[in-house]
C-alpha cells in the first residue's frame, strides 16, 4: 500500500511539472516577441516580473489542487505582515514581505523571492528580507526562484554565513550564468528549461504540504 502511494504521489508531481514547464515555455516565448515588437527596457523587466510570479502562485496553487490540500500561493503585495516594535516610547510598525507568500491550511508555511536572475544584491536583499521575518516569529521557509544564477558563490557563501544561512534553497532553472550582452529574451539566445531543476522546485513545493516522515 505504501508503494502504491509513493507512485500516484510521483504520477501527480509528473503532471504538475508537465503544466509548470508549458506555463514557463509560454512565457519565455512570450517574452522574445515582446522584445522583437521592441517593448523598451522597462516593460520587459516589468513583463518578465509579473509572469515569473504569476507562474510561481500558479504552480505551487496547481499543487494544492491535484494534492486536495489547503495549499495557497498568494501576492505578498497586499498580504504584508505588521512588524511591531517599540522605540523611545513609540511603536514602530513596518509593512513586510517578498513576492510570494505561501499558506498550508491559513497557516503561514513559506515565502519565495522570485528573480529573472540573481544577482548578489538582490540576494542580499533577499536573505535581509527573511531574516525579518524570523526575528518577528514567523517560522517559515525562505526560497528563492530565478531564472538564471548571476552570483559570485564565494560571495553567496559570506552572505549566507552573516545571515545564519537563512535562505533555504535557490531555485534555477536555465544553465549557464546570466549574460547581459546574451539576455535570454532575445530569441538567438533563448535557453532550454533545465527539467531536472525546474522538477527539484516542484518537489520541494509539494514536501511543502507532504513532509516526509521516517519510515521506522
Amino acid at each position: 500500500m505504501e508503494d502504491q502511494n509513493i507512485f500516484v504521489s510521483q504520477t501527480l508531481c509528473d503532471d504538475i511539472f508537465i503544466s509548470a514547464k508549458e506555463q514557463l515555455d509560454i512565457c519565455m516565448s512570450k517574452w522574445c516577441t515582446s522584445y522583437e515588437n521592441n517593448s523598451s527596457g522597462g516593460e520587459m523587466r516589468s513583463e518578465r516580473g509579473a509572469d515569473i510570479e504569476k507562474f510561481i502562485r500558479d504552480s505551487i496553487n496547481n499543487i494544492g489542487v491535484k494534492l486536495k490540500k489547503n495549499l495557497k500561493a498568494v501576492r505578498g503585495t497586499g498580504n504584508e505582515k505588521l512588524l511591531r516594535l517599540h522605540y523611545d516610547n513609540k511603536e514602530l510598525i513596518k509593512k513586510h514581505q517578498v513576492d510570494v507568500h505561501i499558506y498550508l491550511d491559513d497557516k503561514f508555511i513559506a515565502v519565495i523571492e522570485c528573480k529573472a536572475y540573481l544577482d548578489h544584491c538582490y540576494y542580499v536583499r533577499a536573505c535581509d528580507d527573511f531574516k525579518l521575518f524570523k526575528k518577528f516569529g514567523h517560522d517559515i521557509k525562505c526560497f528563492i526562484f530565478a531564472l538564471e544564477n548571476s552570483v559570485d558563490e564565494s560571495s553567496k557563501l559570506f552572505t549566507d554565513v552573516i545571515t545564519d544561512h537563512v535562505c533555504d534553497e535557490i531555485f534555477y532553472v536555465l544553465d549557464g550564468k546570466r549574460s547581459s550582452s546574451k539576455p535570454i529574451y532575445d530569441s538567438r539566445y533563448k535557453k532550454q528549461i533545465n527539467e531536472t531543476k525546474l522538477k527539484e522546485f516542484i518537489n520541494s513545493m509539494v514536501e511543502l504540504c507532504t513532509p516526509k516522515t521516517s519510515s521506522t
